[in-house]
């Protein structure tokens, strides 16, 4: 159940930035509109917080052994220490993206104060285009055979579905998960990510 509720923070955080792309483009053409730079600072930062609340989803499930979860089964294992549990939230890949949005998220809610009245619209605009694509990566819709993105919410089932176990019995749940890369089990997984992004 938890982990749907992540797919549709996921989901609406990548409406609103769609909104917020579509409305920051309109007050960067037409300065004088301010509602639709007031609409566009509203989006940017419901999807923000979207994004902030399906990333502490994650974190719990790594942290609670959520093993039904293919992300979870992947990057985690019982005999992990809790200090990479936390870390194992990007140590994949869609944690990363996830990472990479929250911060640059914030970064956004800093540039909507701090940038001039001239540039804010423009800068922004650039900011939710690349959390579009990004929100895109994390998404994990089906339209018949194409699928747009990886949900780091994807159960094992809906990740592995041709899976002799998984058909012998669908609410399969493993015992332990795979673990985390040796090459990961380093105290330097828990800063590098997060100062490479901020950094970024």
């Amino acid at each position: 159940m938890i982990g749907l509720i992540g797919k549709l923070l996921i989901g609406a955080a990548f409406l609103a930035s769609a909104f917020s792309l579509v409305y920051y483009g309109i007050a960067a053409k037409n300065p004088s509109n301010k509602k639709a730079e007031k609409f566009a600072h509203l989006s940017y930062i419901l999807k923000t917080l979207f994004i902030l609340i399906s990333s502490g989803i994650l974190v719990n499930l790594t942290v609670t052994h959520q093993f039904q979860y293919f992300y979870v089964y992947n990057y985690t294992s019982l005999d992990l220490a809790y200090r990479y549990l936390i870390s194992a939230f990007y140590s994949g890949q869609e944690g990363s993206f996830m990472l990479w949005i929250l911060f640059s998220g914030i970064i956004g809610i800093g540039l909507i104060r701090w940038t001039s009245d001239t540039y804010r619209a423009s800068v922004l605009f650039v900011m939710s285009l690349t959390q579009f694509f990004l929100l895109s990566m994390i998404l994990g819709i089906h339209l018949g055979d194409f699928t747009i993105g990886a949900s780091p919410f994807r159960t094992l089932a809906e990740a592995m579905p041709n899976a002799p176990f998984l058909q012998a019995n669908p609410g399969f749940i493993p015992a332990d998960g795979k673990g985390l890369n040796d090459l990961l089990k380093s105290p330097w997984i828990m800063i590098h990510p997060p100062i490479l992004f901020l950094g970024f």
